[in-house]
């Protein structure tokens, strides 16, 4: 006997054997035991998932002379005949090539016939839609009153094409995506009746490729059937069919928690020379996000339609993300799957957004962060630090590094600013902040009759400007006094000016590093360098020029001994949600 494909010798003759289409079969096999038979059945739905196999099946149940609780024989001369496609009882015809009014003229001649055996004569018009507008005309009269022997099965792909006026005349059934749970449980089931070892995961990988259309699934094992006729591994669906390992997706997600740009970067080039295609990483990615937001929102992975070895990643992933910043992802790669379309360089583009999803700050619950903002402006008009809440939202305590809450100073009763002479007056406001001379000093550390301790710790000790060149250890020591004066000038720039570690003085430059997670913080203090830098000139004679970079892994500043004080971080997340200031 010649080779037949898998889609082929494995069709479905009975209604139990059709996949994932219950809702369907049960309702027509019930309308066979009671009698009650329409004149006109649309099957319509996606590719692959039945719709052409019901209607034969329907067609030989019709005709059965041994019909068993809705279910067709198999096995009498009518059913044998039309499953071999020699039935004169039933015809089928491809709307595509058949689609012309005199096509249809022809068939209301013929359906007047009464059929040679069996009770009815079906007419099984796959792709209906394709008939022109007078065919469809053409075709009404008979449709709504056919002779008693004539049953009519229309299959179509876009049903929306269909006229209204034919869509009345029918009973209408919608065959659904079949899951990819369902699709990889029956290439198990057929791998195992051909004695194929088959591993689940790459079950799976086909099931997922075929996109919910069972007959396409089947067409992707033959093909890596005939590539290893002894077993299907991941690895040989991915080789013959040219998909892309679920392994890099796990990978990508997890540089994107981490924010680590550069590790995207790395997967995207190791991808693009394994000769991927960009677009099939993206629909790829987008599917793996979105299993990974079931998982959020059901809160566990039970639910997940994927291989029992991916369950677990996909849980231990889930605890690094919120369902918001899951959903931000998701909307970006849809966008994404849309721009790749018209991009020249989707490389380019690819690159571009996975970095921007790797540096997008964590999502907060803006009513929590809301009663942060108010508690904060309490605080600060107390003189006192803030207090954390009790109890967090699950999206504002998202991998979130330790910090101490902010120590907020009160300003000084008593401040006169002596100016360099050759730099103008500064500003009232500055001048307030400017740090006590050398004689005043000495009459604070002598504590004075009438001054609190809180007036006299909150006084910032500062040396008189060098008289030679500027060195790292003078800079450490008055780099307090500095972000005092430079939050007495621009408040908000004193908070992000606080974020910053000394890192090291070459000549005049002097370097201030970030940690990762701080980039908004850097970047505010670069847009303002010009400020900061006046302001140094003014308090320590020196012109020097400010470098702001990243903290690397391992690498410790000079001033770590000393801890620097931190904003607290649900502040910093208020200012970079909405780009915002503290006023």
């Amino acid at each position: 006997m010649a080779y037949q494909v898998t889609a082929r010798k494995w069709r479905p003759r009975k209604f139990d054997e059709v996949v994932a289409q219950k809702h369907i079969t049960a309702t027509l096999g019930n309308a066979l035991k009671s009698g009650r038979i329409a004149q006109c059945y649309l099957f319509c739905g996606p590719r692959g998932v039945g719709k052409t196999t019901t209607a034969r099946v329907l067609a030989k149940a019709l005709n059965c002379t041994q019909l068993v609780d809705g279910e067709p024989c198999d096995s009498c001369d009518s059913c044998l005949s039309i499953a071999a496609g020699t039935s004169m009882n039933v015809l089928e015809i491809d709307g595509a090539s058949n689609n012309s009014v005199d096509d249809v003229r022809e068939l209301r001649e013929v359906v007047r016939y009464v059929p040679t055996e069996g009770a009815y004569k079906i007419y099984i018009i796959d792709e209906v839609h394709m008939l022109s507008t007078p065919a469809f005309n053409a075709l009404l009269k008979t449709l709504e009153e056919p002779p008693p022997h004539v049953v009519f099965l229309f299959a179509t792909t876009e049903v929306q094409e269909v006229p209204e006026t034919i869509l009345s005349r029918c009973q209408r059934f919608n065959f659904r995506r079949i899951p990819s749970g369902q699709i990889a449980a029956h290439l198990g089931t057929i791998a195992a009746s051909e004695g194929i070892e088959a591993d689940e995961e790459a079950l799976f990988l086909l099931a997922n490729r075929a996109d919910g259309a069972l007959r396409d699934a089947e067409s992707l094992l033959d093909q890596v059937v005939s590539f290893d006729q002894n077993k299907v591994t991941v690895a040989t669906a991915q080789q013959v069919l040219g998909l892309v390992d679920r392994n890099v997706y796990f990978d990508v997600s997890a540089a994107i928690a981490k924010a680590d740009s550069e590790r995207v970067l790395d997967l995207v080039a190791e991808l693009v020379d394994s000769g991927a295609e960009v677009e099939e990483f993206v629909h790829g990615l987008a599917e793996h996000v979105r299993h990974l937001l079931c998982a959020k929102v059901y809160g566990g992975v039970d639910k997940l339609d994927v291989a029992e070895a991916e369950r677990e990643r996909f849980a231990e992933l889930s605890e690094h993300f919120g369902e918001e910043d899951v959903l931000r992802i998701l909307q970006a790669l849809m966008e994404l799957q849309t721009d790749l379309r018209h991009s020249l360089q989707p490389r380019f583009r690819l690159e571009m957004s996975l970095v921007r999803l790797a540096l997008m700050g964590r999502a907060v619950d803006v009513g929590q962060l809301l009663q942060r903002l108010k508690q904060l402006e309490t605080a600060l008009a107390d003189g006192l630090p803030a207090s954390r809440p009790a109890t967090e939202s699950k999206a504002a305590t998202l991998e979130r590094p330790p910090a101490e809450a902010p120590k907020i100073k009160s300003p000084p009763v008593e401040r006169n600013a002596v100016p360099p002479v050759s730099e103008p007056p500064p500003a009232p406001e500055q001048a307030m902040q400017e740090p006590p001379s050398a004689p005043e000093q000495a009459e604070s550390d002598g504590s004075p009759v009438g001054q609190s301790d809180k007036e006299k710790t909150s006084e910032v000790v500062s040396s008189p400007p060098p008289s030679g060149d500027l060195d790292f250890a003078h800079i450490k020591r008055d780099w307090e006094s500095l972000i005092e004066d430079v939050r007495a000038a621009q408040p908000t720039l004193g908070i992000f000016l606080r974020e910053a570690a000394l890192l090291a003085l070459d000549g005049k430059v002097l370097r201030l590093a970030f940690k990762a997670e701080d980039r908004f913080p850097m970047n505010q203090v670069g847009k303002n360098r010009e400020a900061i830098e006046k302001i140094c000139q003014q308090k320590w004679t020196h012109s020097l020029r400010l470098e702001c970079v990243v903290q690397q892994d391992g690498e410790v500043p000079e001033e770590e001994k000393d801890v620097p004080i931190h904003v607290d971080p649900t502040v910093k997340s208020v200012l970079d949600t909405f780009d915002g200031e503290l006023i």
